[in-house]
């Protein structure tokens, strides 16, 4: 349960939002989004920068109110030079290890929108659940020996992304989109070398640039 109340939370906040708003129903559409994934929380350094996409559902109860589903698909691979300095800095032999940490983030979101119909500026908060599928797979030196890695492993964490973007229009019904988000995430062992010391991350900065349709109701 605790998991889950990152998500409630945001959910309440949406409600409370929606309804402090008139129902104008201004529009809805989507937006696919592709992104750069920079680590930046703990043991940032143990991992390249990932790349990935974000597809978003989204319905404006009013002209500058958008709520929206979003769902998406970021991969990052393991630093095996930088995994080895952390395993010889503290004194734990060390690796030759391949892997890769792919993340289903999944969203609600709230966001602000300025007037149009020109350039429009947003800004965001999301919250959700971030399932993680972890690979590792080599060889781990520990000093005495060797030991092979094989590990491959689902969990699921809460965060919350906050963040904004910019909206340029192509025409009436496309908009190209620039945004920033920033994720919060509960910490989370990504790999663990038998116990001896592990991997984690709990912050990322994603950099997007993706189209936008918007299908207005009048």
């Amino acid at each position: 349960m605790k998991k889950y109340c990152i998500v409630s939370i945001l959910i309440s906040f949406l409600i409370v939002g929606i309804n402090n708003v008139s129902y104008s129903q201004a529009g809805y559409g989507t937006d696919v989004t592709g992104v750069v994934a920079i680590p930046t929380g703990k043991d940032a350094k143990l991992y390249n920068i990932g790349f990935g996409g974000l597809a978003g559902f989204f319905y404006d109860v009013e002209d500058n109110v958008r709520i929206a589903l979003v769902l998406g698909f970021v991969g990052m691979g393991l630093d095996n030079t930088e995994l080895n300095k952390k395993l010889a800095g503290n004194n734990k032999g060390s690796a030759n290890i391949s892997g890769s940490v792919n993340t289903i983030p999944i969203l609600v979101s709230f966001r602000l929108v300025t007037p149009g119909p020109k350039m429009r500026f947003y800004g965001l908060i999301e919250g959700g659940v971030y399932t993680y599928w972890t690979k590792a797979k080599g060889t781990y030196f520990p000093g005495n020996g060797e030991v092979p890695i094989d590990q491959s492993e689902f969990r699921s964490e809460v965060g919350l992304a906050v963040g904004g973007g910019v909206l340029f229009p192509l025409n009436d019904e496309l908009n190209f989109d620039f945004n920033v988000r920033y994720h919060f995430i509960q910490d989370s062992e990504y790999l663990n070398l038998e116990d001896t010391i592990a991997a984690t991350t709990s912050q990322v900065l994603m950099l997007g640039i993706g189209i936008n349709w918007f299908f207005p109701l009048d």
